[in-house]
């Protein structure tokens, strides 16, 4: 009699849940006047439902009764939320800060959490941060006016990120319109360091000083990577987490585990309530122990909306996999709804809020019934159940994905399931060494250390998948993918009911899987034997790698993103780096960069003259490869520093580097990689090749602009065994003019200027008159490289086109005499 009771599913609270949502949406996002009509629109509905239940009583219609009761109570609560939403917007609309738009004043503020780097860096270098603040006070003297309002701050330096939440601080900013509507009142650009004002609260000093002491601890127990890791995974501490770590989680699919979310929560409170029964505890001990973690865990984790949010949605999972009730765990998910929109109603326009309700929703729903269905068809219950969550949160959560991001992460499921059986035990564990970091640090290190086994699977299991080809897919984002996903979701979860369409699916997807899978990862002979010149598919920048031996290559560029660079190199069984030059400081050139290191040793790195001006440890530059000062070192994976978050798009020129240059020279000096410049005039024997420098010349200019960085791209003419190469870099219509002047620059293969951009001139294709021309440019990219009247010159001189938006990767191999190109997509045939 059980089983038919934990299938009636208590959908009461639902509809009131979703009419709060919406109205506090409406009046956010719309503003207060839309709030306030939806409000009224809402009375005169309850008004109606009022009548109905009314005549329902007198008529005795159980049924129309419960509907007008629910129906009642969700326009109530509608209305409610849409005035308080409406009134708290007009609020923001009216606030006096928003008076002073575009002028600096001097700010009081209360920081409310951590500070947040951006995914975009400032120009020169400096690396800005995100700290959300609540106003105090603005203006000085007579002028000062005592107001609050929540403010997003934009600023540079590194005491930013020293700041502890509820330290009260002043600073000068310029005051601008926010970016979203969420209830902010403005945007803040920080033009002075902060002037600390106190100290933050006791608890607050006590929190920063448990999570600094979890973060040394790790340090000392673990290596680097996982020690970035774990306080990220256990308190959402992510002041050492790498980037290359990051965004491996972000594609495989596990980005929510380097934030406080729900589950942790989830493994902390099951594993609290699993030794209270062991304890033989009582159950209101039992739920004052989980009520004191909860409160001690949301302190340490920072008491901001998204942590409110995890604790609300950990809270209700619980419940839901220790009672095993739905019928009571969808009621408690809609009451944590409601509640977390009266409490911080910026969290209706919130993409993390809705993920996460998504994601309970999901695991309430449909895990439970996914996983009764596997094991009757003989799993067990271990693996049923964690593949049953891992693809419910994963199905309710990709529209809303799709819609955010464009992107689809096609080995989440397997990547969320795989790292599922450690997740807890890393938590459990770091949870207990932050207790014992406080009182005792040798013994959190040893209990630190039992995490390093788990800390490797789930960095390999991330790492490995987010390096399988294919790993994301890209699709139509927006309101317009993410009706699209949705309704694709919902037609293939409908269709998995009918055993028919089961069998159908299934053989339509190992169908796909057989032609797909051997194509996109195992391509047998690759690279060729005797290959050249390699063109890797970095996406939209630039990726060269030229053979100079056994496992030995020159490389030239590395892309805007470490892991293309990464895995071209891997498989073409690159070990050792002779010479890695950066033909000019643009992010879709330079950002790759520790993606070429990783697993390889390194003779040095070499730039256009000035480019490197903050280093002093240059080689010499008399036209020969020396022997580094240094050891060349193998960077691993723990000394990846590289910031690929921030590559951000450029303008139709790239003309921001965004701090790589300082990258470069931090990532070289970690790695003990001597740095070089080249200059036109110089020649370079490296084993059977040849190379000379054509441009640019030795002197450096007085001021180097960035948008002027193209046109200093280093320029090369290679002799191999395919015949003379002209490297190009992203040279425009003044550059190419200079290079043509004073050089012979006829080749046999160019690599196409600036990714096929229209600033090539046809005087300089004709001067090069090239027999295969390479061009470098990223699927569908909105540059429009490369451009047509390009591609028409190169055709008009009978030039074969590889290009990587098409081809992929691109191979070129045999001799003078007989010049051929192997690419990663199709195979095709270049010659004279």
């Amino acid at each position: 009699m059980e089983e038919p009771e934990r299938q009636i599913l208590d959908m009461r609270l639902v509809p009131a849940a979703l009419g709060c949502w919406v109205a506090t949406i409406v009046a956010v996002s719309l503003g207060w006047l839309a709030g306030l009509m939806l409000a009224v629109g809402a009375v005169v509905v309850a008004i109606g439902l009022w009548v109905v239940l009314l005549w329902a009583i007198a008529h005795k219609r159980e049924r129309w009764r419960v509907v007008a009761v629910a129906g009642l109570a969700t326009m109530l609560l509608a209305a409610g939320f849409g005035a308080a939403g409406a009134w708290r917007e007009h609020h923001v609309q009216s606030h006096p800060l928003r008076e002073s738009f575009g002028r600096s004043v001097t700010v009081l503020a209360v920081v409310t959490d951590d500070a947040k780097p951006m995914r975009a860096g400032g120009f020169g270098g400096q690396r800005r941060w995100i700290v959300h603040a609540g106003l105090r006070q603005f203006g000085g003297g007579a002028s000062t006016m005592r107001v609050g309002g929540a403010v997003v701050v934009l600023a540079g330096g590194g005491e930013w990120t020293d700041l502890s939440p509820g330290q009260v601080i002043r600073f000068r900013a310029r005051v601008s319109e926010p970016n979203r509507a969420d209830l902010t009142v403005a945007t803040l650009n920080a033009v002075a360091s902060p002037e600390l004002v106190g100290t933050p609260p006791w608890w607050q000093r006590l929190a920063a000083d448990v999570r600094a002491d979890l973060v040394e601890a790790s340090g000392r127990a673990l290596p680097p990577a996982a020690a970035g890791l774990l306080p990220a995974l256990v308190v959402g501490d992510t002041s050492e987490l790498s980037d290359d770590v990051r965004d491996a989680f972000e594609i495989a699919g596990l980005q929510h585990l380097c934030v406080v979310s729900g589950a942790n929560f989830t493994i902390l409170l099951t594993a609290l309530l699993a030794l209270t029964r062991l304890l033989t505890a009582g159950p209101r001990t039992s739920a004052a122990a989980a009520a004191g973690v909860v409160v001690l865990f949301v302190v340490l984790a920072r008491p901001d909306p998204s942590v409110l949010r995890a604790a609300a949605m950990g809270s209700v999972t619980v419940l839901a996999l220790l009672t095993g009730r739905r019928k009571q765990a969808l009621p408690a998910l809609g009451a944590a709804v409601i509640g977390l929109l009266g409490v911080a109603p910026q969290l209706a326009v919130s993409a993390g809020f809705a993920l996460s309700v998504l994601a309970t929703a999901g695991l309430i729903l449909l895990a439970p019934s996914w996983a009764d269905w596997l094991r009757a068809r003989g799993w067990w219950r271990a693996p049923a159940e964690i593949v049953a969550v891992s693809a419910g949160a994963f199905v309710v959560t990709l529209p809303l994905m799709v819609a955010l991001s464009g992107r689809v992460s096609l080995v989440a499921i397997i990547a969320n399931a795989l790292v599922a059986p450690v997740v807890g035990l890393i938590t459990v564990i770091g949870a207990v060494g932050a207790v014992l970091a406080c009182v005792w640090d040798d013994a959190a290190v040893w209990v630190l250390w039992c995490a390093r086994p788990p800390l490797w699977w789930l960095l390999s299991v991330a790492d490995h998948s987010a390096a399988v080809p294919g790993a994301t897919v890209t699709v139509q984002s927006g309101l317009t993918g993410g009706l699209v996903a949705a309704a694709i979701v919902v037609t293939i979860v409908a269709a998995l009911c009918w055993s028919k369409t089961r069998r159908l699916l299934a053989v339509g997807a190992l169908g796909v899987s057989v032609v797909l899978v051997p194509v996109r990862l195992w391509q047998p002979g690759w690279p060729p034997d005797g290959w050249v010149l390699a063109m890797c598919d970095v996406g939209q920048g630039d990726g060269l790698a030229l053979s100079v031996g056994p496992g030995t290559a020159v490389v030239i560029d590395t892309g805007p993103d470490p892991r293309p660079i990464r895995r071209c190199l891997d498989r073409l069984h690159i070990t050792h780096i002779r010479l890695l030059i950066l033909t000019h400081p643009h992010a879709d050139h330079i950002d790759g960069l520790s993606g070429a290191l990783r697993g390889r040793t390194v003779d040095a790195i070499a730039t256009a003259p000035g480019e490197l001006r903050t280093t002093s440890d240059h080689c010499p530059d008399d036209g020969h490869l020396h022997t580094p000062p240094a050891p060349t070192a193998r960077l691993h994976h723990s000394a990846e520093k590289s910031d690929q978050a921030a590559a951000q798009r450029h303008s139709a020129d790239h003309g921001t580097d965004s701090g790589g240059v300082e990258r470069v020279v931090e990532i070289a000096k970690s790695a003990r990689i001597p740095l070089m410049e080249l200059h036109a005039g110089q020649m370079l024997t490296l084993g059977a090749v040849g190379l000379a420098v054509l441009a640019p010349s030795r002197e450096v200019p007085s001021s180097l602009e960035l948008d002027e960085a193209n046109d200093r791209s280093l320029v090369l003419k290679v002799r191999t065994a395919v015949g003379t190469i002209l490297f190009t870099g992203d040279i425009e219509t003044a550059a190419q003019s200079r290079v043509l002047r004073d050089n012979d620059i006829r080749a046999d293969i160019l690599k196409v200027p600036h990714h096929g951009s229209r600033t090539t001139t046809p005087e300089f294709l004709r001067a090069v008159r090239p027999r295969l021309a390479l061009i470098s440019a990223g699927t569908d990219n909105t540059f429009g490289h490369p451009h047509p009247t390009i591609i028409a010159a190169l055709d008009a001189l009978g030039a074969t086109i590889a290009r990587t938006d098409r081809h992929g990767d691109v191979i070129v191999l045999g001799t003078d005499a007989d010049l051929r190109t192997v690419t990663s997509r199709r195979r095709t045939g270049a010659g004279p």
